[in-house]
């Protein structure tokens, strides 16, 4: 288990690195026990992402999700989280970084705590702008509602590219594998994220 001080110091990194200060690569432990360790980043962020599904359920237009499926969206999203450092290993080791892959972990897992507090921001702006206006027809509201809704938007809308751009940034600083692997990385985060979300639509 890591210590306060640790995760404290993997935090402040991962602020640099949002700050673009490529020296906050050298807060986060690249050994194969600090990227052990850094799986504890996980229990951190569950209940970021219960609230993340709470928020986004308050919404005018969300579908509710049934216990059961909501449950299965964050059980998911916790299992395909190693699943995906699980196939990077092997792209890491074809693209001849394998040495790098301990960094990335580190990196990889304590930043999606800060990463979650972003989303978490996004969905709550996206929610109360939909509780202010018809967001699928914005056009047609007036007034200081539909200033802060479309304000809103753009600010969340501005995030979601952020955290896109920040996941690319971190795996192409850990990795130093060129500009191709790191575009996977977000890519497979993406990609397994719409996944479980239609799954646990389906399930409903």
């Amino acid at each position: 288990m890591p210590s306060l001080a640790e995760i404290w110091r993997a935090l402040h990194g991962a602020w640099r690195l949002a700050l673009l200060d490529t020296r906050g690569l050298a807060d986060f432990d690249g050994s194969r026990s600090g990227g052990l360790r850094s799986f504890w980043a996980i229990p951190i962020v569950i209940p970021l992402n219960i609230a993340i599904t709470a928020i986004d359920e308050l919404g005018p237009s969300a579908e509710m999700l049934p216990p059961h499926s909501a449950a299965f969206q964050l059980l998911g999203s916790m299992l395909a989280w190693p699943l995906l450092l699980l196939v990077i290993y092997g792209l890491a080791r074809w693209y001849g970084r394998a040495e790098r892959y301990w960094l990335f972990v580190a990196t990889y897992n304590w930043t999606q705590i800060p990463l979650a507090l972003a989303v978490m921001l996004m969905v709550a702006l996206f929610t109360a702008a939909g509780n202010l206006v018809d967001l699928s027809d914005v056009q047609a509201a007036s007034g200081t509602a539909a200033l802060f809704a479309y304000t809103a938007v753009l600010v969340g809308a501005a995030l979601r590219i952020a955290v896109y751009a920040y996941e690319w940034y971190v795996a192409w600083l850990s990795l130093d594998a060129g500009i191709a692997l790191p575009i996977i990385v977000v890519l497979l985060d993406i990609v397994s994220g719409l996944a479980l979300d239609k799954l646990s639509i389906w399930m409903g």
